[in-house]
């Protein structure tokens, strides 16, 4: 996405070079099981994911269907809850099991998500912010950047979902999705419960298939290699920025008006050095 939007601001005069040391995709991606392929990372996309809406139109792709299925919840011994067919019937298990906690929790992922899609507006204005911090304050107040340091357990308990439906369902969500515990940070927990509540869809053949297309699009050159580094230079008066990079051909560099990185800074993950960066980059957030 980030080759395309460069390309869409600069003009396909643009040369785009894109680093990958695995497979495209990211973390869209999938496993092949008795000849056939499942998506292991990243299968669902929400409804209000409109730049994704956006790729699948543009690339020529369609919406997988939906393959019908229903939910349980188990408590170890016993099934505690069993989804219908009847609405209206489903309403009323959750509501007699639970009370209105499942509305408290309907209230609170559509506030989160209603403030979050702020975000459309400022990139259709060319807003761009200098942290994460100045992102979420400015589509949340100071109650987003709150959210990262906080779980979910205690936002939801704040605004009256009881403990016996997070432990029962909230953490079954975020077990399935995140493979977390109802301690992960408030924020992450909202958008995987908004994934929870049925408006997902996913891309037929494989989501990964708008990373790949996307690519073919913009034309953009593939190099399969990992990064290890980047470093800014000046060349009369001008920023360069080195990339350096390792193979299987080799170590080698390349130079760039602009270098966008779009992996997780995390020594797990990257673990690659920035240089003569003015403040200094020395250490992952």
């Amino acid at each position: 996405s980030a080759a395309y939007f460069l390309q869409q601001h600069f003009g396909p005069q643009v040369q785009l070079d894109v680093y990958e040391a695995t497979g495209v995709g990211g973390r869209l991606a999938t496993v092949t099981v008795n000849k056939q392929q499942y998506e292991s990372r990243g299968a669902s996309i929400h409804a209000l994911s409109l730049h994704m809406q956006d790729f699948v139109k543009i690339l020529g792709l369609k919406h997988r269907r939906e393959v019908a299925g229903k939910s349980a919840i188990f408590s170890g011994e016993h099934f505690v809850l069993e989804e219908t067919d009847w609405y209206l019937l489903n309403l009323f298990r959750l509501w007699w099991h639970y009370g209105i906690s499942f509305l408290r929790l309907q209230m609170w992922v559509e506030e989160v998500m209603e403030k979050f899609m702020r975000i459309y507006k400022y990139q259709a204005h060319g807003y761009a912010f200098s942290s994460l911090e100045e992102l979420l304050r400015s589509l949340g107040g100071e109650a987003f950047v709150n959210m990262t340091q906080r779980s979910v357990a205690e936002s939801l308990l704040e605004v009256g979902v009881t403990q016996r439906f997070v432990d029962d369902v909230i953490a079954a969500v975020l077990r399935s999705s995140y493979g977390q515990s109802v301690l992960v940070p408030a924020f992450a927990g909202a958008m995987s419960l908004a994934g929870a509540q049925g408006s997902t869809w996913a891309v037929e053949g494989g989501n990964k298939l708008v990373c790949s297309g996307l690519l073919k699009l913009t034309k953009a050159n593939v190099i399969s290699a990992r990064v290890t580094g980047i470093s800014l230079h000046s060349s009369e008066g001008r920023a360069l920025y080195q990339v350096h990079y390792e193979s299987t051909e080799g170590q080698g560099s390349a130079f760039y008006d602009m270098v966008v990185v779009t992996t997780p800074l995390h020594p797990s993950r990257s673990n690659f050095t920035f240089e003569n960066f003015d403040p200094p980059i020395s250490d992952f957030p």
